[in-house]
């Protein structure tokens, strides 16, 4: 089979994991980017303004439906939306491809599209519309009827929708009335898994671990503050930090590591005794699967879809988003029984390896796409509800 995979970027690590998981599974995958070069070009590792009308267009709408909001959703806009679909449908022609994978919904597969076409979707812009407004943070995505209509008419497309969580497959019916028929919860993996690279954590103080690229969105502030309250009850704890960004000054304990690569960022996993990642706004939650890999407990938000990755009581704590005294409670309980928060780190190693993986994930869209999974809900895959 041979598949054009129809993506935006790296989805921080998405587009990789999945075309690899497809190519290990025998598939020709094709890709193509239509978005590339839309606004930005890419010279020598550095973004420079695209000057061509069509990327001024596209800044230009940006600001006038987004204000200052505009670098963060430039490209949701119905212009843009258009723009980017009408590339899209040209590298479909150009492929000749057996089928066709998007991923997301930022553009249609063309006007009209010109073979059937399926999609991968981590969440909905209904979903990211109702994204509580938090000091500090961009504001939500703003509802618009002419771009709701667009994605709706994509969705209601499609041949086959796999979805990353229930959360989001339900939002696909009740949002935009999608057959749940035609949604199949495939889930995702770990981007980051215990290898070569990864030191068995060693005798010594214990360590909480956030990972998050961008500190605020992830819950990062709220966790420094209850890190101030931990250290009262564990003076000698540690508060690691892999991010693009951090507060200055940190609390004593606290480390700030910057972004980290794949093996860099696997020895602090192995090292650390809890991960907490209090999010105030998630798509899915890579990094949950990502600590659950590596056996750690993890203390999380109960937003999203994060509840069907992370089981409150059995392999991490939930808090309530914006808490850091809940926050401090659930990280110092773990840091002072050692025993439960190996139990729960065990339970979530083993989640992992039951449920997720890039593996499973494709090969449950390959179930689909080669026609040989003709109802959902066959072969352990979940219906949408």
């Amino acid at each position: 089979m041979r598949l054009l995979y129809l993506h935006y970027g790296p989805q921080s690590g998405v587009t990789a994991a999945v075309s690899r998981a497809l190519a290990a599974a025998g598939v020709d995958v094709v890709q193509a980017n239509p978005t590339e070069d839309f606004l930005w070009r890419l010279r020598a590792g550095s973004r420079l303004p695209n000057l061509r009308p069509a990327a001024l267009r596209a800044f230009a709408e940006a600001v006038r439906r987004h204000g200052r909001g505009w670098k963060e959703y430039w490209i949701h806009t119905p212009w843009a939306f258009d723009r980017v679909s009408r590339a899209a449908g040209e590298a479909i022609a150009f492929a000749r491809a057996d089928a066709v994978l998007q991923a997301g919904v930022l553009f249609g597969p063309g006007a009209p599209p010109q073979q059937p076409y399926h999609l991968y979707v981590d969440q909905t812009r209904a979903l990211a519309e109702r994204h509580a407004p938090v000091p500090g943070l961009v504001r939500p995505l703003p509802p618009d009827p002419a771009w709701r209509a667009r994605e709706e008419q994509v969705y209601r497309g499609a041949a086959a929708i796999f979805s990353m969580s229930a959360y989001a497959a339900r939002s696909l019916v009740h949002d935009y009335g999608v057959d749940a028929a035609r949604i199949h919860v495939v889930g995702a993996g770990p981007n980051v898994t215990p290898g070569a690279a990864a030191v068995p954590e060693p005798p010594g103080p214990p360590a909480i671990l956030f990972v998050g690229r961008c500190f605020a969105p992830k819950g990062g502030p709220d966790l420094v503050e209850a890190f101030r309250r931990i250290r009262r009850i564990h003076p000698q704890a540690a508060l690691w930090i892999v991010s693009q960004e951090a507060p200055r000054p940190l609390p004593e304990g606290a480390v700030f590591h910057g972004s980290l690569d794949p093996p860099a960022l696997s020895v602090l996993f192995a090292r650390a005794s809890v991960f907490a990642l209090p999010t105030l706004r998630e798509a899915f939650g890579l990094a949950f699967l990502e600590a659950m890999a590596f056996g750690l407990p993890v203390v999380a938000t109960s937003i999203g879809a994060i509840p069907e990755i992370v089981a409150d009581g059995e392999t991490g704590i939930l808090v309530p988003p914006r808490d850091p005294a809940a926050l401090a409670t659930a990280c110092a309980a773990l840091l002072g029984d050692p025993t439960r928060a190996r139990r729960l780190g065990e339970a979530g190693r083993a989640r992992v390896a039951e449920q997720f993986g890039w593996d499973r994930a494709a090969a449950r869209m390959l179930e689909v796409l080669r026609g040989a999974d003709a109802e959902p809900g066959a072969r352990g895959e979940t219906r949408a509800g």
